[in-house]
């Protein structure tokens, strides 16, 4: 019986971690979609511009793609998701807060967005492809 017990036990603690795990990611989720709608309030763009919850999809099939084929206003969302989730500050700089940026990738952007900065934010992350989008704590 105390076996029994114990194995009742094991599976609550389980089902009570598993449900704060999926608290976490809903709160992720709700705090992904504000800054979401926050940065389309931002850039003046319409919700049909990027349908769904799914922002890390946007970028994932933004990265895949040329300069020169992505609209200029999908640079600028980017732009403000980085300066939202503290990764881009001002002046075309990437922040060392919550990263070690790649001081060639800045460089590079910096030169190449000729001080533009939804083309920096572009350029940047397209080049430095060890920081993921999904990985900061928003």
């Amino acid at each position: 019986m105390k076996s029994w017990i114990l194995v009742l036990l094991t599976v609550g603690a389980v089902t009570i971690i598993d449900g704060s795990n999926d608290k976490a990611a809903a709160d992720n989720k709700v705090i992904l979609l504000y800054h979401k709608r926050a940065c389309l309030e931002m850039e003046g763009l319409s919700e049909e511009v990027f349908p769904g919850d799914d922002v890390h999809e946007i970028f994932a099939t933004m990265f895949q793609l040329e300069s020169e084929v992505v609209p200029y206003e999908t640079k600028c969302f980017l732009r403000c998701w980085l300066k939202r989730i503290q990764v881009m500050g001002d002046h075309l700089t990437m922040l060392k807060k919550k990263m070690n940026p790649d001081g060639t990738c800045e460089r590079a952007a910096r030169a190449a967005s000729r001080g533009d900065e939804c083309e920096f934010a572009f350029l940047y992350q397209k080049c430095d492809h060890l920081l993921d989008v999904n990985e900061f704590d928003y």
